[in-house]
């Protein structure tokens, strides 16, 4: 009896919905910090550890599962997710109770979600022909924001009527994909690959013990970071099988990407699942399901630019996108920061802008990140790229909790804010305008001097022999 061949875009459609369903839990968590830190009486910088420490494992679990599908069939590792998502799940509605507990579960079932947010990209760029690619990577980009746009909404409204610890059990659905996922995606052959796990623990140490030092601020945790890097810079030097290469950190472009990246993604979620949620409770006294509501138009205008952004491509250059973006999500900063306590439509133009600005940015800063990377290197490049994102949200989750919790508000008079607690609040984000306003002049600044170096090394006769 032959074995059925079969297609494989046959497999994209559970690869997909599984790449939607994890970033729906994941992002579902993640906005529902607020309620999670009044069930256990936490600080937000406590309660936000679920966010940011998982966030970490998002990253560094990218990078994993990457280099295991060239050892190991991608059923198999998105089975091995799944289950690990449900087994982390189970952990964390079981001992709901404990905080401790809760964190344990809630750090193995990202463990899987990263399996299933990783894996349907590699899917597409290893067995879809390249003419297919751009259109199904476009699904993904769309699909992202619609993840974070039902997580938003289902966490709010779960947290609100029913509980938090809830979204634990809508986690275990994730088995139910495991018969279609044997199914359809088809069996591949192992190769031999490497792996830089020393690379990745030294980045793991880096994120973790940052991160740590933001919520705590013990000087240990800050020397743990600081040897962790120099470790970390000193094994790319040596070991030529690096995670990253060193010549990648002499092009200026692709560093001042990193950077930006590293600046202005910081603010992404401590905007949507800190200040706005925490303003819309504590201001306008309305519960989380009122607060995902106000953000839905905004991540749902995301989802629509993402799709849109191969006709955005062919009417600006990557330079103009790039300026567009930025100022939409500074100016989307700033309108929180100034009417914080104002009318709730603001906040809802606000969130249309900065999920906008996001979902517009994304492609040409690729694009200007990997411009003069050659194309054999471009695979590491974008790994990279994308660790340095899903390290940056969680630092910027986490800073952005322990303002909330310092509750600083001498920029509170640059707002309309009524009050000690609406200063604080604006003081909070008026101090993320300042971060996206450096990350956004990072860029400009940049992106000046380089285009004029290059133009002047491209208007150099050419060496003649």
């Amino acid at each position: 009896m032959t074995k059925k061949i079969l297609s494989p875009k046959a497999a994209v459609p559970i690869l997909l919905i599984t790449f939607i369903f994890s970033l729906i839990i994941d992002n579902g968590f993640k906005f529902m910090a607020l309620a999670i830190q009044e069930n256990f009486h936490l600080s937000a910088s406590s309660a936000s550890l679920q966010a940011t420490l998982t966030g970490i494992i998002i990253g560094i679990g990218a990078v994993v599962y990457a280099a295991l599908a060239d050892s190991f069939s991608i059923r198999r590792l998105l089975i091995v997710g799944l289950i690990l998502t449900a087994v982390g799940s189970i952990i964390g509605f079981v001992g709901q109770s404990s905080w401790s507990v809760v964190l344990t579960g809630r750090i193995i079932q990202t463990a899987g979600l990263a399996a299933a947010e990783t894996l349907y990209v590699i899917y597409v760029t290893k067995h879809l022909p390249e003419k297919d690619q751009k259109t199904y990577l476009g699904f993904s980009t769309s699909a992202f924001q619609l993840a974070i746009l039902f997580g938003t909404l289902s966490s709010g409204f779960i947290a609100t009527y029913i509980s938090w610890t809830a979204m634990f059990l809508l986690s275990c659905l994730a088995l139910v994909a495991i018969p279609f996922v044997a199914k359809k995606v088809p069996e591949e052959e192992s190769t031999r690959s490497h792996l830089d796990i020393l690379g990745l623990f030294y980045i793991t140490v880096v994120s973790t013990a940052a991160m740590l030092f933001l919520n705590t601020p013990n000087l240990p945790w800050l020397l743990l970071a600081v040897v962790a890097l120099v470790f970390f810079i000193v094994h790319v030097i040596r070991n030529p099988r690096a995670l990253v290469r060193p010549e990648f950190f002499k092009n200026w472009r692709y560093v001042f990407a990193l950077i930006t990246v590293a600046i202005i993604y910081s603010t992404q979620m401590g905007i949507t699942t800190l200040v706005v949620p925490y303003a819309v409770h504590h201001l306008h006294g309305m519960n989380l399901d009122v607060a995902s509501l106000l953000m839905a138009p905004g991540y749902a205008t995301g989802a629509l630019l993402g799709a849109l952004s191969g006709r955005v491509a062919r009417v600006l250059n990557s330079r103009q996108t790039m300026y567009l973006a930025l100022s939409m999500i500074v100016l989307a900063m700033v309108l929180i920061a100034a009417l914080i306590d104002g009318p709730l439509w603001v906040i809802v133009l606000a969130i249309v802008l900065f999920s906008g600005g996001f979902a517009t940015m994304y492609a040409p800063l690729v694009n200007s990140a990997l411009s003069t990377i050659p194309a054999a290197k471009s695979g590491i490049a974008i790994g990279f790229y994308n660790l340095t994102i899903n390290i940056a949200i969680p630092a910027g989750i986490g800073y952005t909790a322990k303002l909330i919790d310092l509750s600083p508000n001498f920029l509170g008079f640059l707002s309309s804010a009524h009050g000690a607690e609406a200063e604080a609040q604006a003081t909070v984000c008026w101090i993320l305008v300042i971060i996206g306003v450096v990350g956004a002049l990072v860029y400009v600044i940049s992106d000046a001097i380089l285009a004029r170096s290059e133009r002047a090394h491209a208007a150099q006769p050419a060496p003649t022999e």
